[in-house]
């Protein structure tokens, strides 16, 4: 018997934090281009949720407390992928977004979060399954920091 990759980590119970170099993983958010002006000028962490899976239920209090506190510093996307109406309405929204490849590329991973620098559309930090606002919040740090230079 086969377990989902959300299921096998809520069962484990330890989530994970991943760096990803912009040109490998299973995050495709390597366009090396600018992102929609609309997400200039902050951090954009993106989740990619469904409504049937266990662990972005898990990780959604963690993201809306970290939504509150990072309100005007950071900007949050969320792709919901549950059935084919909103992953519809996803790839529009991600399309006029500059965010298309990165869902095609991940829809299938959900509980996934990603921390994209929008001046560049490069991915600074990948998650999964993670309820650690502390190391959300330094992938966001980072990623304003870069933004500064």
């Amino acid at each position: 018997m086969s377990l989902p990759l959300a299921a096998l980590l809520l069962a484990l119970g330890s989530p994970l934090s991943i760096d990803l170099p912009v040109s490998g993983g299973w995050v495709a958010q390597k366009q090396g281009g600018a992102l929609a002006p609309s997400l200039q000028g902050k951090p954009v962490v993106v989740d990619i949720y469904a409504s049937w899976c266990p662990a972005c239920r898990t990780i959604a209090p963690t993201l809306s407390s970290l939504q509150q506190s990072k309100a005007g510093k950071a900007t949050f996307v969320t792709f919901d992928v549950s059935d084919a109406a909103t992953l519809k309405a996803s790839r529009e929204r991600a399309r006029a977004l500059g965010l298309s490849a990165f869902l095609e590329a991940n829809r299938s991973q959900t509980s996934l979060v990603a921390v994209i620098n929008p001046a560049t559309g490069s991915t600074a930090q990948t998650f999964r399954a993670s309820t650690d606002a502390s190391a959300y919040s330094k992938a966001i740090s980072k990623v304003q920091s870069m933004l500064k230079r």
